[in-house]
């Protein structure tokens, strides 16, 4: 499929460079939908379900245990028992762990998804549960959990960022890369976004929008050396930005964390900390 999308932009980039950005547009919305494992359905079947309609899409979030509330979303083209292994260790920490499928996601409904459609999630999620005391995200899961607490009023003790981009630029020349296209078709298709929704894609530049928030959570910054869509000197900006704990692996890439012992264990530590250290 990514070969026939390459040869599709290469083409109308050669020909119409706004056609070219039409169809970059068109892409740029679609995930591939992975399907659920059935170890995730089983831990799923463990948890209780709920559903959200937002934007006229179904969106399935399950959760498990009983506490404060940590919210563990997803990236791109991802799903969220991609996080199953953190379950067990969070809900034995003392926590709820709440984990949605995205829109376009897995179980949830919809042929086309957005950051903004992510956040939109968050904002639900978070009022359903009367706040949260915690959020982790990944990839693009990361960049969602940090525009919505610059954009919204709601506040969390904690933030991990995993795996996460800081600049839109990096993001749309990663697109750019991965579907073959040149600079005419990046111009076609910034001004195509810039024009339906009315901002500069520097808006998902994280790293500015971090300063947005007006009650900044404690954090921490995870990544690869290695990871193929993350520059590391991005990990090192964020986490000097938001005075974050680093945790830098080598040859993870860009999902292994998520599956990694010695990351759930660090990620666990951080995010129970407060709880632990609390007297009495």
């Amino acid at each position: 499929m990514q070969r026939l999308i390459q040869f599709i932009i290469r083409f109308l980039g050669i020909i119409s460079p706004t056609l070219g950005g039409r169809f970059a547009y068109y892409i740029f919305f679609k995930p591939f939908r992975l399907t659920s494992h059935p170890l995730d359905l089983a831990k799923k079947e463990e948890g209780s379900r709920v559903d959200f309609v937002i934007a006229g899409k179904k969106t399935a979030a399950w959760f498990w245990g009983k506490g404060p509330v940590i919210v563990l979303v997803h990236g791109w083209s991802s799903k969220g028992l991609h996080y199953r292994k953190f379950i067990e260790p969070l809900v034995s920490a003392g926590f709820t762990v709440v984990i949605p499928d995205l829109p376009g996601h897995v179980e949830s409904e919809g042929s086309s998804s957005s950051v903004l459609e992510f956040k939109a999630n968050l904002q639900v999620i978070v009022e359903h549960f009367n706040g949260v005391y915690a959020l982790m995200g990944h990839s693009l899961g990361a960049m969602a959990s940090i525009l919505f607490l610059a954009d919204n009023e709601h506040t969390v003790e904690k933030l991990v960022v995993a795996n996460s981009s800081i600049y839109g630029e990096t993001i749309m020349n990663r697109f750019i890369e991965q579907i073959g296209g040149n600079e005419k078709i990046k111009t076609a298709l910034l001004n195509r976004l810039s024009k339906n929704f009315n901002q500069d894609f520097s808006y998902y530049s994280t790293y500015y929008r971090f300063r947005d928030i007006e009650n900044p959570p404690q954090m921490m910054v995870i990544g690869d050396e290695r990871d193929p869509e993350v520059p590391v000197t991005e990990l090192h900006a964020l986490a000097e930005r938001s005075n974050a704990e680093l945790l830098i692996t080598k040859g993870l890439g860009h999902n292994g964390g998520l599956k990694d012992v010695a990351v759930l264990e660090k990620v666990v530590d951080f995010l129970a900390k407060k709880n632990r250290d609390k007297p009495g």
